[in-house]
């Protein structure tokens, strides 16, 4: 049997479509999206990725019904809505493509906070990602009536919940339960789940609800 393709250590037994070979199941789990441009279509990956999200999606929404309860609380809809746009924009991004990170999306809402502080900062070149959650954030701010302030509450509330779950063993850990948790249970319309469309507003799952 031929050795693994990426590793060339040990015996290589799945086909790997992005490296056009054999890769060892070890390498496969660990690089997978990370290392590896996995294509959408490799059964590994949707496998994988369908469990993840599954796995973590209602302990993501957990945490995320926690974090944005003091703003139901003092009747901050806006912000939720901001928080669910971003999210939104998030999704999108990711769902046809099989690689990204955690930390990829930290550094672009830390790019959007600093894009609302009142202090000029010059940027280096943004990320894909960075210009397209800032696009997001522009078009909301035009449609609603939301105080720089209240924008960078519900960023912070945004990188707070990439922030916690960021795990070294897995560097996809907030992208796989943000994925799940939009799929689950954002009320998406139909175009956003078939395509990618302007960002719509979503309906979503309030805590009163849970």
């Amino acid at each position: 049997m031929s050795l693994c393709i990426y590793c060339q250590a040990q015996k290589g037994k799945r086909s790997c479509p992005a490296l056009n070979g054999l890769i060892c199941p070890s390498c496969c789990g660990q690089h997978r999206g990370i290392r590896i441009n996995c294509p959408i279509s490799c059964k590994y990956f949707k496998t994988h990725e369908g469990y993840q999200k599954e796995r973590v999606s209602s302990e993501f929404h957990e945490a995320w019904i926690a974090a944005t309860e003091p703003f139901y609380r003092q009747k901050k809809y806006k912000s939720i809505d901001l928080i669910a746009q971003l999210e939104i924009a998030i999704f999108q991004h990711f769902r046809d493509t099989t690689t990204g990170h955690d930390r990829e999306v930290q550094e672009a809402l830390e790019f959007l906070k600093r894009r609302l502080s009142p202090v000029l900062i010059v940027e280096t070149t943004a990320t894909v990602l960075g210009n397209e959650l800032h696009k997001a954030l522009e078009v909301f701010l035009k449609q609603e009536q939301l105080s720089s302030e209240q924008a960078h509450e519900a960023l912070d509330i945004l990188l707070g919940l990439v922030q916690k779950q960021i795990d070294t063993e897995n560097p996809r850990q907030y992208l796989h339960g943000l994925m799940g948790h939009v799929e689950k249970y954002f009320e998406l319309p139909q175009e956003v789940r078939e395509a990618q469309s302007p960002i719509a507003k979503p309906s979503i799952v309030t805590p009163d609800q849970v």
